[in-house]
Order: C-alpha cells, then structure tokens, then sequence
C-alpha cells in the first residue's frame, strides 16, 4: 500500500488487479540501436525487453500483472492513479536517450473491460505512437463509486471511429432534409384544411388537386379543339366537283336504267 494511503479509511479503498500490455511502437525511423519501454505504478515499476527497429515498428508485446489500491474520495470518485511510460533508445549499451514519454490515469480505464488504444507521446520528436493494452477488474473493496471521464487529449482517433462519424453525420443530414420534406408537406395540408374550414376552398387533398387539375386542362384542351371554326372556303372550292358528279351520274341513268321509247 502507498504511503500516501495510510491516512485513508479502508472502507474507502478498492482494490484492483491490472493488466498492462506494452504493445509497440509505430512510425519509428530506422535508428541504430535497441529501444525499451520504462513503466512505474505507485510502488511498482518495471522495465520491458530491449528490441530493435524492424521496418519502423519496435515490436514488445510486454505483459505486466500488478495489484494496486486506489482510494475513493468523499464525493465518490476514484481519485488518480498514475502510470507512467517511458520510451528510450539505447545505442551501444551505455547512451540512452530519452524518446517520449506517456502518462495514464487508470482510474479512468475502472469500468471498461479491456481497452487497446495508441497514444501520442509527450516530448516526442519521431512522431511515434504507443499502442497499451489495459484490462482492470476489482478485486475487493467497495464497488459504489464514479469514474472520472476519459481523457482523450494524448489518445490518437481510430480510423473506424472516424468512418463511423462521417456516417452518422451524413445520415443525420439525410434524416434532417426528409422531415423538412414531410413538415413541408404537412404544412400545405394545413393551409388547406384551414382555408376549407373558413369557407374559402372545399377541403380536398393533394393528390386530387393534382389530378382535377389535370382533368380540367384534358377537357380544355378538347372543348378549345371542338370549338375550331370550319373554314366555308373548303367546301366552296368542291362545289365544281359535286356539279360533275352529278352530271355523269345522269349520263350513267340514262345508258342503264332509263327505259326504252317505244315507235308508235
């Protein structure tokens, strides 16, 4: 148990079993050297394997089990608890040099059953991100308590996170622009129930404005075309014809069905 608390009632102290994977570490330039990870976690600390740069990943995949108290404080909230990485490189067994470091409240990761992140690491030139792997459960103690919010600012956005957000934005959008549709749409419904119930319009829907609508330019159209004055100058240019043709029928009369005169 930390020194620190040692002035904390036991009632107010939960007792955790943590599980720490150091994973890797990405976008790491072909350096000479090996590269190893240093960890501490209130009276625990230890040191990952030392690993060289294999086409830009340094590759650990460390797994640490360690037992931790975290006392609750009066207003019900896990107070913090630190654990703190260290990345160094290592070029030929006697100069170490600092590349980043991380710093993780496990506190925060209490509810959630596994989490596997990256994080950005502070004081960091190369750019390099940690991948951890952070498993808790409780172990003892009292399980009535909160968990500060997760603290996202040296978390790196997953691509999946991303697409997943992009779509829901887009989606939202759609949704918005259906229902301005529909209250449009109801909004002319509306306009027209009222103008019916004030006398102004008989009530009728959209659908059958439309189609007597229609109807009405069908009939129009027809009555104008039925309406067309007849041009008198036509049947006047045929009188010539109908004069022969009733001539020649005449002479067709007289050859064939005309009797003949008998002499008397």
């Amino acid at each position: 148990m930390a020194f620190q608390h040692l002035f904390v009632p036991r009632a107010r102290i939960a007792t955790f079993q943590v599980q720490l994977r150091i994973e890797d570490l990405n976008n790491v330039p072909p350096l000479s050297g090996v590269f190893y990870a240093k960890w501490k976690c209130q009276d625990h600390s230890g040191t990952s394997p030392r690993v060289p740069v294999v086409n830009q990943e340094v590759r650990w995949s460390h797994t640490v089990k360690k037992t931790i108290d975290i006392p609750i404080s009066k207003d019900g909230v896990l107070t913090p608890c630190e654990l703190k990485v260290a990345i160094k490189q290592e070029v030929y067994s006697h100069v170490r040099t600092k590349v980043g470091s991380l710093t993780v409240n496990l506190s925060e990761y209490a509810r959630l059953s596994g989490s596997s992140r990256r994080y950005f690491l502070q004081e960091c030139k190369l750019n390099c991100t940690l991948k951890l792997s952070i498993s808790i459960s409780q172990q003892s103690g009292p399980d009535q308590f909160d968990v500060p919010a997760l603290n996202r600012s040296m978390v790196l956005t997953d691509l999946n996170d991303m697409i997943t957000s992009e779509n829901g934005t887009t989606r939202s959008g759609r949704d918005s622009s259906t229902k301005g549709a529909t209250s449009f749409s109801s909004r002319q419904h509306s306009i027209i129930r009222n103008n019916s119930a004030n006398g102004n319009l008989p009530f009728t829907s959209a659908s059958s404005v439309h189609t007597n609508t229609t109807r009405s330019n069908t009939t129009e159209t027809s009555t104008s075309r039925a309406l067309l004055p007849i041009d008198n100058t036509d049947i006047r240019d045929l009188a010539p014809f109908q004069v022969s043709s009733k001539t020649n029928q005449k002479i067709v009369d007289d050859v064939f069905f005309s009797s003949p005169s008998l002499p008397t």
